[in-house]
């Protein structure tokens, strides 16, 4: 699906351009790896929020959605579909 992929390619991008860190995979466990501690962790929750427009709360965020990159364009993707309902105007 492109709107996976492309999530995925904006996401990898983020990682490199904000936090600075290439990823080399979408299905690199970024934990495991090294490429997220708690620190880098806060910073890509703050970018994530501001690049797509949420909030999220604590109680929301189970690390397995952080784990690669996929996972987390399929978190934002949802998170954008869980939105919508609300961004929908009734014009007519």
């Amino acid at each position: 699906m492109t709107e996976a992929r492309d999530l995925e390619t904006r996401i990898a991008h983020l990682f490199a351009e904000r936090l600075e860190v290439q990823v080399p995979s979408p299905d690199l466990d970024l934990f495991q790896a090294g490429v997220l501690d708690s620190l880098m962790f806060v910073k890509l929750l703050a970018t994530l929020e501001e690049e797509f427009g949420f909030r999220l709360a604590v109680e929301e965020l189970e690390i397995d959605d952080f784990r690669t990159v996929r996972h987390i364009a399929r978190f934002v993707a949802a998170k954008r579909r869980s939105a919508e309902p609300g961004r929908v105007n009734a014009s007519g």
